[in-house]
């Protein structure tokens, strides 16, 4: 999602978990966590910050938290710093109970709908907002942030802009068909992403295992796919990707998302 540069000051504006007049805005934003305390995002200048927007009865949101955990933890001393902003109608209460039973090792304030709108006007949940080290927005990622994603977009902002360096390797013959089984339960898509060589044929056998699911049906818009996907049946999806880039697949009501990502 294209978005034009944004400094950090109106950033600070735009995260107000409280009210405060937009005629006046303070010059330095406080947020407070789950546990009352304060901090802004001042206090982590200089670092490269992801603002997630989560809720704690989202299940991609659930999904991807462990990862933003391993990320905090393997990145900190190259100056990531993750910042959780949930979507209500989450509690003070069970956003604490979440962040315990998963050790939630980034700090994480209640926010709000009017929050998120001012950064994208679809429902969608995930929502990761990049920020670099001079406090410029970079980039918005909608649903879970792949690890493909944050390699791309999030890891030259902790080499402060140089290009990654890309391993010399040589490149091994793609298979004549590529299989994949992707299994649908209540938690989503497993795996939610599939890694797709372009000029390949790809077999995808999807199978729903549970009726708690919205994954009544497999559609993969950029192919034209819409199929019906019964419970415990084997539905095979047969494609030729043409070209590169990431192509989403999801259940009928666009709640559940998965990613093709073609190379």
């Amino acid at each position: 999602m294209a978005m034009k540069v944004t400094r950090l000051a109106s950033l600070l504006l735009l995260f107000s978990v409280t009210t405060f007049a937009q005629s006046s805005p303070p010059t330095d934003l406080s947020l407070k966590d789950v546990q009352g305390r304060s901090f802004s995002l001042s206090d982590y200048k200089g670092k490269v910050v992801l603002v997630n927007f989560w809720a704690t009865w989202c299940t991609p949101c659930r999904s991807e938290i462990p990862d933003l955990i391993a990320l905090q933890k393997k990145y900190r001393n190259q100056g990531l710093q993750i910042i959780g902003i949930t979507y209500p109608p989450d509690k003070f209460a069970e956003v604490r109970a979440f962040m315990r039973r998963l050790k939630m090792n980034y700090p994480v304030a209640i926010g709000s709908k009017a929050t998120k709108t001012l950064f994208a006007s679809s429902e969608t949940l995930p929502i990761t907002v990049a920020i670099d080290r001079e406090g410029i927005i970079r980039d918005v990622i909608e649903g879970i942030m792949y690890a493909d994603e944050f390699q791309e977009k999030v890891a030259p902002l902790l080499k402060q802009g140089l290009p990654l360096l890309k391993p010399t390797s040589r490149k091994q013959p793609g298979p004549a068909t590529q299989r994949v089984t992707i299994v649908v339960d209540g938690q989503g898509y497993r795996p939610s992403s599939v890694t797709l060589r372009r000029g390949f044929r790809a077999q995808l056998t999807f199978i729903r295992k549970t009726n708690r699911t919205c994954g009544t049906e497999i559609v993969v818009p950029a192919y034209g796919i819409n199929q019906p996907l019964p419970l415990n049946t084997p539905v095979l999806i047969t494609l030729t990707p043409k070209k590169s880039g990431r192509f989403k697949f999801t259940c009928g009501m666009d709640m559940y998302r998965g990613t093709l990502v073609v190379r």
